[in-house]
Formats: structure tokens, sequence, C-alpha cells
């Protein structure tokens, strides 16, 4: 079975996704769900996150695209509301304390990686989803695990966490090091926006994805 973990910003797109791309990889990922073929997570710390890009696209929108009227607003928080009831789509996943231990692992990527701007850098809550894919990872099977994000920064510092040599410069934690080295290695990013032909893993009678 294959596990996805969705940050907020991918989890909105099963309700008002930006754009075609989007739309298709979330259905495809839902469908695996249908068949039992996937699980589909959402960290706890990320529900009232959705539930705020909803309010914001209803009364505080950035630019008049992304504005919406009452009656979406109302639909999106319902379902929503709905999918994570009982985990009947999405799963809270619970933050834990071995999430918070991560973190000293994580941040030293955060901060390696160039910033395009000075704006361009991860909140605490994105280095916490990170942490929490890692444990799904570590404790399921890493090759199976996927952390879906629309965030550009997110994905980078994951890719630069995954060529990581955890046993070579990187400071103990509270605890001292884990017996395994690769416990906070992340699973395999995907980047909704860019998502390429062939890139989301395929279930049995499924074809391959072709945004």
């Amino acid at each position: 079975m294959l596990t996805y973990l969705f940050d907020a910003c991918a989890a909105v797109e099963f309700y008002l996704p930006r754009d075609q791309r989007c739309r298709n990889a979330v259905q495809y990922i839902l469908d695996q769900k249908t068949d039992n073929a996937a699980a589909l997570f959402i960290p706890n710390i990320c529900i009232p996150e959705v539930f705020n890009t909803f309010a914001k696209w209803r009364f505080a929108p950035k630019d008049s695209n992304e504005w919406i009227d009452e009656q979406p607003y109302k639909q999106c928080v319902d379902t929503f509301r709905n999918d994570i009831h009982w985990g009947k789509t999405l799963y809270p996943y619970d933050l834990n304390r071995y999430h918070i231990l991560a973190t000293d692992k994580i941040v030293l990527a955060e901060h390696h990686l160039h910033r395009r701007e000075v704006y361009d850098r991860l909140s605490t809550f994105d280095i916490l989803i990170i942490a929490m894919a890692c444990e799904l990872a570590y404790i399921g099977q890493r090759d199976d695990t996927f952390l879906v994000t629309c965030d550009k920064r997110l994905s980078k510092v994951c890719e630069r966490l995954r060529e990581f040599d955890f046993s070579d410069g990187i400071i103990q934690g509270p605890l001292g090091e884990p017996p395994d080295k690769n416990r906070w290695k992340p699973p395999t990013c995907l980047y909704l926006p860019a998502l390429k032909r062939g890139e989301l893993r395929n279930v049995p009678g499924q074809t391959q994805f072709n945004y």
C-alpha cells in the first residue's frame, strides 16, 4: 500500500485545484485510496491551515483571482470537514515528540539551502511537516511513502535532506543519535505544480499518470 502525507497547500487542491495538472494528480491519488491501494494522511497541524486558507479565499484574497463567493466557500468547508471526520478521505496524523526532536536535523538543510529571496524560507510548521513525513517513512516503507506539497521551497529542502550524510557533521539531538542514521531522511516529495508524466506511482489496474 502507498502512503501519502498532504501538507495544507496540497490538501486544498482536493477542493479548488489551481490548474488541471494538480486536479489530475489529486484525483489520481484519490482513485488509489478508493481502491484501497493507498492511505492518505494530513498532519493535524495542517487542518486549521486548510480552514484558514478557505477563509482567506473568501474574505481576504491576495488578488481577485483567488476570491470565492459564499456558496463554494461553504462547500469547501463542509466537504473538508466530512473528509477528515473519522479519516474518511484524509486521516489526521498527530504531531508527537519524535517529530519535534527531529527538527534540529531538518533546520540545517533549510538554512544551508540557497534562498532566492529574503522571504524564501520554511515556517516552523513546514519543518515539522517534513519531520512527520520522515517518521511515516521510517515506520512504514520509505519507497512507498510520499510527501505531497505545492510549496517549492519545502520540496527543495526535502531533496537536500535526502542527499545529507547524517553521520557527518550533524549535531546530536536531545536523545542523542538514533540507531538508524537514516531515521530523519524524508521520503520522496511530490511537488504537484511541476509533476511530470510517470512521476506518480501507479497501482495494479491503474494506467501511468499523464497530466
